[in-house]
């Protein structure tokens, strides 16, 4: 078999490793992306229509032209893929579904059982080659969308390639390699557990922006909760002999908020068992840049749950313990006191409502 060759014209040797997606396709400038996701809609088309056999809305004689040409487009664009590992198991898998007699000979006339059997083959076998292609084409799919998203932006990986890769757990096998491959995804963050790909920017100053950006969040929200010590507003419920207990109890908020990251990230490691935690202090600032958004909203929802609590039980029940306990528990917090909010001003709306009408 002849190696292929690279845009200076030596010959590349064949990788020894399994592949990663897109890899090839990187170091081939030659290799035609879009014949491959010809090829896909191809065998997608063919299996959907498979998948109507199976459920009797046709049969295998009324389509056997179609089956025939679609059988001779995908054989013609078979012919023009190149040599590499993932390459040569897609010209496998088709040397293998070309000689089913389905393909061959659709009109002839089968056994049910029989036809049964060879369309879950078939089925298979479109399937794996799916994957396939899905390695090969998605990353860069992927760092063409993210060149052109601003930082903050991410792609929902499962919504964006349901129909490239219909099987969630092709999807999951894509996305898991695209987050342990370095180099693959460009300017990108993988969230294997949400299954989003954050955007974050390549420039080095504009992500040390974002980290002063943070500090500058963390700074604001302590001076709020400092100021609202002073604020010269009648039967205001805090005063200067509060400020020990606020700034305590909205540090302890924010510990218990990164002790519930930190624990819930645990719990999604343990799902994969025999693999370790990847701790990448160096990618803090990507992290940091691509989800600066979430962050500071996320330290704003502390903020309203803390004061929720100030505010419903009394600043004089307020304690270390239960301020820690509502940034652990945020998301449950803040839906509690939203939700109290939401039913007092529906409320007052109604009386409002009430008295204008009696006016009227």
């Amino acid at each position: 078999m002849e190696m292929p060759m690279n845009h200076t014209g030596n010959q590349i040797a064949p990788p020894v490793r399994d592949p990663v997606p897109g890899e090839e396709a990187e170091k081939d400038h030659s290799v035609p992306l879009d014949k491959l996701r010809e090829l896909r809609a191809e065998i997608q088309d063919l299996d959907a229509l498979l998948t109507d056999v199976h459920k009797g809305s046709v049969t295998l004689k009324t389509y056997a032209p179609y089956i025939q040409k679609t059988w001779n487009d995908i054989n013609t664009l078979i012919q023009g893929i190149q040599d590499g590992d993932t390459f040569r198991h897609i010209q496998n898998l088709w040397e293998q579904m070309s000689i089913c007699p389905l393909l061959i000979k659709p009109e002839a006339d089968y056994l049910v059982d029989e036809q049964l059997h060879y369309m879950e083959i078939l089925s298979e076998q479109i399937r794996k080659m799916v994957f396939l292609i899905g390695m090969l084409t998605i990353p860069s799919r992927l760092n063409e969308w993210l060149a052109q998203a601003r930082p903050g932006y991410y792609i929902p990986f499962h919504l964006v390639f349901e129909d490239e890769i219909p099987d969630e757990k092709d999807r999951m096998r894509v996305l898991n390699y695209l987050a342990w491959s370095p180099q693959v995804i460009k300017n990108g963050i993988v969230d294997v557990n949400s299954g989003l790909i954050y955007r974050y920017s390549r420039d080095s100053k504009s992500r040390i922006f974002s980290i002063i950006e943070l500090i500058l969040g963390f700074l604001v929200s302590f001076l709020i909760v400092i100021f609202s010590a002073y604020m010269p507003f009648k039967d205001w419920p805090l005063s200067v002999d509060n400020l020990g207990i606020l700034v305590g109890g909205w540090m302890a908020v924010l510990v218990g908020m990164a002790i519930h990251i930190a624990v819930a990230n645990v719990k999604r490691k343990q799902s994969q068992p025999g693999l370790p935690p990847v701790i990448a202090l160096g990618d803090l600032p990507f992290v940091i840049d691509a989800q600066l958004g979430q962050i500071l909203m996320k330290l704003a929802l502390g903020l309203f749950g803390f004061y929720g609590l100030i505010f419903t039980a009394g600043i004089k029940e307020v304690s270390i313990l239960n301020a820690f306990l509502v940034g652990y528990s945020l998301d449950s917090v803040v839906e509690l006191f939203g939700s109290s909010i939401e039913q007092k001003g529906k409320a007052q709306i109604n009386d409002l409502s009430q008295k204008l009408g009696g006016e009227a």
